[in-house]
């Protein structure tokens, strides 16, 4: 059996909840061996035992139903649920339960069983990563560190790849810190518990990331100016955000990728090159989930 790992998850993803036990054999189809090769590697390091694997299963199940229905009120409404940054802080990254067992499992698995996500990967693989393997500095600082994700695909692009990460969450930064832990990496990588609005921060970084941050936040636009004072003339950023896609912690909607690339410019960066994606195909018009990726100058 080549993806033990990947065969147990969908077994295990069957029995807890039926209704999705085709999300594997989906994303096996339109991806292939490659796609499998990635999951089972994110599986055996962070979910090895019986047990842990299904966990993570519960939390994404929980965090893909809870970002349906929010889907479905989006699609009436327009809007996104109005909320305050310090509500959704109290109520998300801070609250430990939420965040261990449905929020922190539920975006990492995402990134392999959401298709718009997975697309996202790879487009980072295949366009951001090369620009920092030309690089004779292979530093970089991922602002919103969340899972640690994205943090850890740079980290194993090559072995002189050093990262800094910022987070509110100390949950977020635990559960980063856990991944890096099982790839072996944290002797390169570093994160800290700190809003970089407001605390003094290192401005030279050759290599940036921010992962779906943007739309977590009440004034994008002073978080994008810090962003780009963090950025040293001739580095590059990889910038994402979510469009019309609610979740429990989103506050400003985005209903464009020209919306965001507005705040990019206003906040003082070229843009290089973009990604949009969609969740899945509408119907009629309704609005669909979206990812924007920005490569950033």
């Amino acid at each position: 059996m080549r993806f033990p790992f990947v065969v147990r998850f969908e077994t295990s993803m069957a029995r807890i909840a039926p209704f999705m036990s085709n999300t594997v054999a989906k994303m096996r189809g339109v991806f292939g061996e490659s796609w499998e090769a990635r999951f089972e590697e994110t599986l055996s390091k962070m979910f090895a035992d019986e047990k842990t694997m299904e966990n993570a299963i519960k939390g994404y199940v929980r965090f893909a139903l809870e970002a349906t229905k929010l889907q479905k009120r989006f699609e009436k409404d327009r809007e996104y649920i109005p909320k305050t940054y310090a509500d959704v802080a109290q109520d998300v990254y801070h609250n430990e339960d939420y965040m261990r067992n449905l929020y922190l499992p539920g975006i990492l698995l995402s990134h392999y069983l959401w298709p718009h996500h997975y697309r996202q990967l790879m487009y980072f693989h295949e366009v951001f990563v090369p620009r920092m393997l030309a690089s004779d500095d292979r530093s970089f600082v991922d602002v919103g560190v969340g899972t640690g994700f994205y943090s850890r695909q740079l980290l194993c692009a090559s072995n002189d790849v050093k990262g800094k990460a910022y987070d509110i969450s100390q949950h977020a930064g635990n559960y980063s810190a856990m991944q890096m832990k099982a790839f072996n990496l944290l002797d390169r990588w570093q994160c800290e518990l700190r809003n970089v609005l407001s605390a003094e921060i290192r401005q030279d970084w050759p290599f940036l990331l921010s992962v779906e941050v943007l739309e977590h936040l009440e004034d994008p636009v002073t978080f994008l100016k810090r962003l780009r004072a963090m950025l040293r003339k001739g580095g590059s950023g990889f910038i994402t955000a979510a469009i019309t896609a609610p979740n429990a912690d989103h506050i400003y909607l985005y209903n464009e990728p020209r919306d965001i690339i507005a705040q990019l410019e206003e906040a003082g960066f070229e843009l290089i090159d973009f990604l949009e994606e969609k969740g899945y195909e509408s119907i009629a018009e309704e609005p669909v989930p979206r990812i924007a990726a920005f490569i950033v100058a």
